[in-house]
């Protein structure tokens, strides 16, 4: 007959455990076995006098001075019969009134290939003793066993050394380090104090770890905490401390608030949202411990939660919140600040916000703490605004509805928030339009003031419009052809950077930066005398022009080719306009005044410089061509001066 029952595998259980060796994972079996002692102490002594216990860490050393392993010492219950059944069960239950798994000391044979284990426990008058090694045999586990009588004190210690040399590599170097991170990781009892003395030591310092902890505690205060249940006040006291961040368990957060039952941390509760900030000041963590009576009398017996129903929890929740606020009033009000701050710069460079960011003290203040990044605080006005919209509409919307007495009031607070939220949205249109303008001058300058390397054409062009597009690719925001003309951004058609091949019938494969064949507002209109315009940059500051290179023939070139071909084409092979021998080009050149220019251009004839400017105008009567040359300076004063009242307005400089 089959056997039906479970078949354990000890070993194969220990090599499932995910345990890679790592700083972080080689301490685990050390507060593993820590909290072994704990337990044992709170089984002992109770659970209100876990000050009445002793643990000490022994870190043991090689030859070298470098760490091997630990060893741990409590005065707690000890390895009496019912223990050392638990301790034999991979999986016990007996722990689980803790908060235990029963599966800790699994991770002791997973780092080390031997434990040894000493006890003392009371056994009716007197104290019997048990002592034997821990090893992953999977039929005998407990080896070289002794058993007696002892005169000694009641107590367990284990021997967790040597690890395994790749575990032993990850311990901490320094005896500090190693005590930081046993408080961090066993939070809970320090910030409620009452806790056993446990003392980490090697053979050259010890460290009280209670001591160090509140000797690094910044600062701390306790407030009462008050609540109203079934009509009767309920008084408490919250602990708050203010330590350095490396005393955060990250994995929960790095500040906390502890709901605390007969000495004990029951739950946890997540602070980083409400502080707004996951470290105070770049360097601090804060925690707090809530106790009193109400908690006492309502935990369960396993002490993993409250019976107080949600209302109670969220009321002391947010009794507490508030005293952490004031506690922390120094370092929330920097959040404050800075909150304000961005909101400033955003609403400075998204000018739709100006209208629900008047004051923007009023939308810091009701901003969630932790809501501090820009994208964050900038979907945040977004939302806001169109909530404030929404109210406006929805009013306006009721009281037409129900034909209220303020239905005219209504109306003209809807109209006015539609102008606000209008002049808002312009007013942030022209301001990206002077930061534009700002960037251009920028790129127009030398990159290299010692060998005067200025930036490429293409990098000026593709400001303007990106390079190989046509109007087709691009809505109205996309490009910045306003720049140079601000009719120029409302043709009907334009090519960027494209062959003459594929914007006329040609086999012209030349490219002229940009052509614009139609000035239809946005309406195509087919045939027009509406002139042709070719826009051609040259790289800022260049002073090498020739008779046979320049931008003048250049231009020329290209108008004879487009007149040759006798119609201009989309992409998609659509004829937009004819092309006739008295059709009109307007040819805008974007070069900056150099010497070898002037000399061409004297050269050429009939060039006009405009007063006050280093631009100049000719009309080429042969090629019906209206020329126009402007320099980077004047494109860029040009384009300030038409925005100037925009700008003024705005109260930006120009």
């Amino acid at each position: 007959m089959a056997e039906t029952g479970w078949l354990s595998d000890p070993i194969g259980r220990i090599n499932n455990l995910s345990l890679a060796p790592s700083p972080k994972n080689t301490l685990q079996p050390l507060f593993e076995a820590l909290m072994n002692s704990i337990h044992a102490i709170e089984e002992r002594f109770g659970k209100d006098k876990l000050s009445s216990g002793n643990i000490d860490i022994e870190l043991t050393e090689n030859e070298e001075g470098s760490y091997t392993g630990f060893v741990v010492t409590d005065n707690g219950i000890g390895m009496n019969a019912d223990n050392m059944i638990s301790f034999r069960k991979s999986d016990s239950m007996k722990k689980v009134r803790f908060g235990g798994k029963g599966v800790g000391r699994l991770l002791w044979l997973k780092v080390a290939d031997k434990i040894g284990v000493s006890s003392n426990f009371k056994n009716g008058t007197g104290i019997e003793s048990i002592s034997f090694d821990f090893v992953a045999d999977p039929k005998v586990p407990i080896s070289n066993l002794k058993e007696g009588s002892s005169s000694g004190v009641v107590g367990t210690t284990i021997r967790l050394t040597p690890i395994k040399t790749a575990y032993a590599l990850h311990i901490p170097a320094k005896l500090e380090t190693v005590a930081v991170r046993t408080v961090a990781h066993f939070i809970n009892y320090f910030v409620n104090i009452d806790c056993p003395k446990i003392t980490l030591f090697d053979s050259k310092a010890s460290i009280d770890l209670l001591d160090k902890f509140t000797s690094d505690v910044v600062k701390d205060q306790n407030y009462p905490i008050s609540v109203l249940v079934d009509g009767e006040e309920r008084k408490l006291s919250l602990n708050c401390f203010l330590v350095p961040k490396n005393y955060s368990d990250d994995e929960k957060g790095t500040n906390g608030l502890f709901f605390g039952a007969h000495g004990r941390a029951v739950t946890r509760y997540e602070m980083d949202s409400v502080i707004g900030l996951k470290a105070i000041d770049g360097k601090y963590a804060f925690f707090g411990y809530l106790e009193g009576n109400m908690l006492n009398d309502a935990v369960n017996d396993t002490r993993t939660e409250f019976s107080l129903g949600e209302d109670p929890i969220d009321d002391l929740k947010r009794e507490c919140i508030t005293a952490i606020q004031s506690f922390l009033a120094t370092e929330i009000g920097q959040v404050r600040e800075r909150q304000l701050q961005t909101i400033i710069e955003v609403r400075n460079e998204h000018l739709r916000f100006y209208n629900i960011a008047k004051d923007p003290q009023e939308i810091a203040d009701k901003l969630s703490l932790s809501t501090q990044k820009d994208e964050d605080i900038f979907v945040e006005m977004s939302r806001q605004s169109l909530r404030q919209y929404k109210k406006a509409r929805r009013q306006f919307a009721e009281a037409k509805k129900k034909d209220l007495p303020d239905i005219d009031q209504k109306a003209k607070e809807y109209v006015a928030e539609l102008q606000d939220e209008s002049l808002s949205s312009l007013a942030e249109y022209i301001y990206k339009r002077k930061l534009i303008l700002d960037m251009f001058d920028e790129k127009s300058a030398f990159t290299d003031v010692d060998s005067e390397k200025a930036h490429y054409e293409r990098v000026v062009h593709e400001m303007i419009c990106p390079l190989g597009t046509t109007k087709s690719d691009l809505n109205y925001e996309d490009h910045n052809l306003w720049v140079i003309d601000d009719r120029l951004a409302f043709y009907s058609y334009f090519n960027s950077d494209k062959q003459l091949k594929a914007q006329a019938t040609s086999s012209d494969s030349r490219r002229p930066d940009v052509t614009l064949f139609d000035l239809g507002m946005g309406f195509e209109k087919g045939a027009s005398p509406e002139p042709i315009t070719i826009v051609e940059f040259k790289r800022p500051k260049r002073d090498d022009y020739t008779m046979a290179d320049n931008p003048f023939t250049q231009v020329q070139d290209y108008v004879e080719e487009l007149r040759k071909a006798g119609e201009a084409t989309r992409f998609d092979g659509r004829v937009i306009r004819t092309i006739e021998d008295n059709t009109p080009f307007m040819c805008q050149i974007i070069a900056d005044d150099t010497s070898s220019l002037r000399y061409v251009m004297k050269r050429v004839g009939g060039f006009y410089k405009k007063a006050g400017s280093k631009s100049y105008y000719r009309w080429d009567e042969g090629f019906k061509v209206f020329m126009e040359v402007t320099s980077y300076a004047d494109l860029i004063s040009g384009a300030k001066a038409r925005h100037a009242a925009f700008f003024d307005k705005l109260g930006v400089a120009p």
